[in-house]
């Protein structure tokens, strides 16, 4: 795993020294992330095998040229890649498009663009916000985690009374989710 990342480094690094010796760096924006996380032992599991957040949590740097460089904690999905491209490219976005672009965040990464991410897995789906972690399994089995005192996704409040209302919340709005991208 660590040989994969370094040579991914070095990849990466070759197309930066590339773009600086064609002098493109200064009109080229760059987006670098990935398709999926992986696990390596936590939770018991070993590769991509479910919607836990080593899975679903991806890398994402974007560099602009002419904009101020940050970290942000904002809710996004691999689909807001894509108009985000667009706006940046200065091409309209088409109508169809699912995603939202990034660009208010890169301008300011304290910016909100939507409340929550979906992440579909062959046994079921997950919806992350900033605050909550719902999975829902095909099995009919669910996960809710309390992303603000258990980050580490190892305290699952379903079947706590107490925690019952925003189970229910979570499962509805993964419902209205996936009704929206069907």
């Amino acid at each position: 795993y660590y040989a994969t990342v370094t040579f991914m480094d070095e990849q990466v690094g070759r197309m930066l020294d590339e773009l600086e010796r064609l002098g493109l760096r200064d009109s080229t924006a760059i987006i670098f992330t990935s398709d999926h996380g992986y696990h390596l032992g936590e939770h018991t599991f070993w590769q991509k095998s479910n919607p836990h957040e080593e899975v679903t949590r991806v890398p994402l740097i974007v560099s602009v040229p002419g904009m101020k460089p940050g970290r942000s904690k904002s809710i996004v999905e691999l689909m807001d890649i894509y108009p985000t491209a667009c706006e940046l490219a200065g091409v309209e976005i088409p109508e169809t498009v699912q995603g939202k672009s990034l660009v208010p965040v890169l301008k300011d990464p304290s910016a909100t663009i939507k409340e929550a991410a979906l992440s579909i897995v062959k046994e079921g789906h997950s919806l992350r916000s900033s605050r909550w972690a719902y999975m829902g399994y095909k099995d009919g089995s669910e996960e809710l985690y309390d992303m603000d005192t258990a980050a580490g996704q190892f305290t699952n409040h379903t079947g706590k009374p107490d925690h019952e209302a925003v189970l229910e919340e979570w499962r509805e709005k993964l419902k209205a989710k996936l009704g929206q991208t069907r």
